[in-house]
C-alpha cells in the first residue's frame, strides 16, 4: 500500500485544515548549490574543493476535491484556498510523514492565486525554500555529555547524515570559582578563549542562529556576551562520521556537544 503524502508546518497538518484538501504530490525543487574549484595540474582541468548549498525547495501540489458536492461553489473554494494560504505564509518547520524525525525551517516562496479557482480539477501548488538551513536535519537534537570532575576531558561523537552540520557546545563550570582560560576543540574547530570570567555554575554557550555564530554565558535564564573573549574558529562545522570532541580549562568543567544530522 502506497503511504498518503502528508505535510506539516509548525506541527499542524494540510490535510487537517479541511477534508476536501487531498494532498497529491510531495517533491523536491531545484534549489542553488555552487561548486568552489581551483586550476588542477595540466591536462586535468579543475579540481573540486567545496560545494555550497544557499536554498532548498519543497514543492507540495494539492487538489480541493468537492467530495460528490457540486453546489459548494466558487465562494467555498476561495475560503479553503485561503485557509491554505494562511497555513502557509506562516512558514516554520516543515514535516513530511514520509521522512521520520526530519524538519527543515522554511519560508513560502510561491502561493497559488485565486484566477485557478474557475478550474475545478485543478492542481494547486505551493513552494517553500529553506535559506538558513538549506538540508533536512534531524527533528530531535542529539547530545552527548562528558567531564564534570577534571579540566579536561574527550569524547567521540557519530555525526550521521550526508551533509556537514554545526554543532553546538556548552561548557558549565563545575569548579565552584572562575574560569578565565578554556579551549574546545570539535572536529577541526578549536576555540580558545582567555579573559573569559566564567563563573562557578555558568556555562559558556556556543551556538549559532541563521547561520552565525554566538558566544555567549548563561546564568540561569540570562546571558551575556562572550565573543570578545575568543580567538579561533568562527564557527563549529564538521562533516560526518566520527567527530572527536575536547574541552581543557584551568578548573573542572562539564562539556555538552548539540547537533542535528544533515540530509541532501
Amino acid at each position: 500500500m502506497i503511504m498518503a503524502r502528508r505535510v506539516a508546518l509548525n506541527g499542524v497538518w494540510l490535510d487537517e485544515l479541511d477534508d476536501r484538501i487531498v494532498i497529491s504530490g510531495i517533491e523536491p525543487g531545484a534549489g542553488e548549490e555552487s561548486i568552489q574549484a581551483v586550476d588542477a595540474a595540466a591536462g586535468y582541468g579543475q579540481r573540486i574543493t567545496g560545494r555550497h548549498r544557499s536554498t532548498m525547495d519543497i514543492i507540495v501540489k494539492f487538489r480541493m476535491l468537492e467530495n460528490g458536492r457540486s453546489d459548494t461553489g466558487l465562494a467555498e473554494r476561495s475560503r479553503l484556498l485561503e485557509a491554505v494560504n494562511v497555513w502557509a505564509q506562516a512558514g516554520g518547520i516543515l514535516t513530511v510523514n514520509y521522512k521520520p524525525n526530519r524538519r527543515a525551517a522554511v519560508v513560502l516562496a510561491e502561493a497559488p492565486g485565486e484566477d485557478s479557482l474557475w478550474d475545478f480539477s485543478k492542481e494547486f501548488v505551493l513552494v517553500f525554500r529553506a535559506y538558513a538551513v538549506p538540508y533536512w536535519e534531524d527533528e530531535t537534537a542529539n547530545t552527548a555529555t562528558f567531564g564534570g570532575n577534571t579540566a579536561s576531558g574527550s569524547r567521540s561523537i557519530s555525526v550521521e547524515g550526508s551533509a556537514r552540520t554545526v554543532c553546538d557546545v556548552e561548557l558549565e563550570n563545575t569548579s565552584g570559582m572562575t574560569i578565565n582560560s578554556c579551549t574546545v576543540k570539535v572536529g577541526g574547530n578549536t576555540m580558545s578563549f582567555s579573559s573569559l570570567g566564567l563563573g562557578g555554575g555558568e556555562t559558556l554557550v556556543i551556538d549559532h542562529q541563521d547561520g552565525l555564530v554566538r558566544i555567549r554565558i548563561r546564568r540561569g535564564g540570562s546571558y551575556r556576551s562572550a565573543m570578545a573573549a575568543r580567538s579561533g574558529a568562527n564557527d563549529m562545522l564538521v562533516a560526518p562520521g566520527t567527530i572527536s570532541c575536547t574541552y581543557s580549562a584551568d578548573r573542572a568543567c562539564r562539556m555538552t556537544v548539540i547537533w542535528r544530522s544533515r540530509y541532501l
